[in-house]
């Protein structure tokens, strides 16, 4: 490389630096008692619309569930069983609609897409989202009856105005998490509300445009009620993940700045090594502090794994079947293709970021050992603070149920290209594919 090129490598290297610091500095949010009130107020509201929608049924309070009784997690819950049964209700009906072709059957059915062109993939889509999405509500609903969902209360004390000392990070990264919980709570809480308009839109839509509804009376009145049925179980459904999102999201979230509070407390200490103001006893205070977050953290992935992995597997699934209805096999309707292609592609572009932010969280684990392992190497210590420190070396980059950490890094930059690939083949297909996206 010649001495331009290093020297412009090097002012788009500190350019990117300063833009990072600049975006850092954004979202330090001012230590205001009113906003935090705001951030509380936002939480609680959150909250209780995922128990109206059935999300879970007791919210951050899941260290409170009684013992699952004799009729088991349902317990008689009326509502909860509302949804269970028009959901299969509705589930049943769309496939007498595909595999039926019996005209007054799909009348007394209310059959929306009567004699539309795009009848068939628009039945399938529905279908398929009920398949996918009432298996996890299901689900949640179990392991929240289990006590499984205890590790989703672990930052309910910010919910209840407490001291916010008790969560023993600095207060920079308190305000910043405050920030954080406040705009993911205020997206999922206004999508929750949405989400019966949404709803109700994508399923009248249809009857109201189609020329059938006002000639044949029947398909009008039974496709009416069979909409509203099918809105209130996409509607529950939806918020259901929606909802339970909004958990996984603000709980990862407290898990990711209490990591990066340990950050900051490594660099307090190795930066004041050579003055020997801290002790032998801070560092295994420190220690156990990381061994302490590192448990609670696995704690929460184990407990959570195969519901985090059936979703994300189900959504892929799902939205790349979204890209091949919408931009492979072309649906009549212009406009409904495009708009499920583009869903399909954001949906899939929200997964690689997330792959994204996997690899930087295990990251920090590794840059926490270095500074870590600089803090000991200074100094001698006794052999009881170097197995607490060795114990936390193993766990990052050492085997954890058959799976070293460390290898996630590799793991993650395999998704990403795949990812990347993914996304560049779906976008060839669209630019060859003989109907353009535009």
């Amino acid at each position: 490389m010649s001495i331009n090129e290093r020297s412009v490598f090097v002012a788009i290297r500190d350019y990117f630096l300063k833009l990072k610091q600049i975006l850092s500095d954004s979202v330090t949010v001012p230590d205001s008692h009113e906003f935090d009130a705001n951030v509380r107020d936002l939480v609680r509201r959150t909250e209780r619309l995922t128990i109206i929608f059935q999300v879970v049924r007791s919210g951050l309070n899941q260290t409170d569930i009684p013992n699952v009784n004799k009729f088991g997690y349902r317990r008689l819950n009326l509502v909860d069983w509302i949804i269970l049964l028009t959901s299969l209700a509705n589930l049943l009906r769309i496939f007498v609609l595909i595999f039926n072709a019996d005209e007054p059957l799909a009348f007394y059915l209310g059959d929306s897409l009567f004699r539309s062109k795009d009848r068939l993939p628009y039945l399938t889509l529905i279908a398929m989202s009920i398949l996918m999405m009432a298996p996890v509500r299901e689900w949640i609903l179990y392991l929240e009856a289990k006590g499984e969902l205890k590790v989703l209360s672990i930052w309910k004390d910010y919910r209840d105005g407490c001291d916010l000392d008790k969560f023993c990070m600095n207060r920079l990264k308190i305000r910043r998490f405050r920030f954080s919980i406040y705009l993911v709570s205020l997206i999922y809480c206004n999508v929750m509300i949405m989400a019966p308009i949404f709803t109700a839109t994508a399923f009248f839509i249809p009857l109201l445009t189609n020329p059938w509804t006002y000639k044949i009376p029947r398909l009008a009145i039974y496709g009416t009620i069979w909409a509203f049925s099918l809105i209130i179980t996409v509607t529950y459904l939806l918020n259901s993940l929606f909802g339970f999102g909004w958990f996984i999201l603000c709980t990862f979230s407290f898990h990711l700045f209490r990591l990066l509070d340990l950050l900051d407390r490594a660099s307090f200490l190795l930066n004041n090594t050579n003055a020997s103001i801290y002790t032998e006893k801070d560092v295994r205070s420190f220690c156990l502090l990381i061994i302490s977050r590192l448990n609670s953290f696995e704690l929460a992935s184990f407990k959570l794994r195969y519901v985090l992995l059936y979703s994300v597997f189900a959504f892929s699934l799902f939205n790349d079947v979204f890209i091949f209805l919408g931009a492979i096999i072309r649906i009549y309707n212009d406009t409904l293709a495009n708009l499920i292609t583009i869903f399909g592609i954001i949906v899939l572009s929200i997964f690689g970021i997330s792959g994204l932010i996997l690899g930087n969280f295990i990251t920090k684990l590794y840059n926490l050992t270095i500074r870590l392992h600089q803090i000991t190497i200074m100094r001698n210590f006794s052999l009881n603070t170097m197995s607490k420190v060795w114990e936390i070396m193993n766990r990052v980059a050492g085997p954890y149920n058959g799976v070293k950490i460390g290898d996630f890094l590799t793991v993650d930059k395999t998704f990403f290209i795949l990812f990347v690939l993914e996304n560049i083949s779906i976008l060839m297909l669209i630019t060859v594919n003989v109907r353009p996206l535009i």
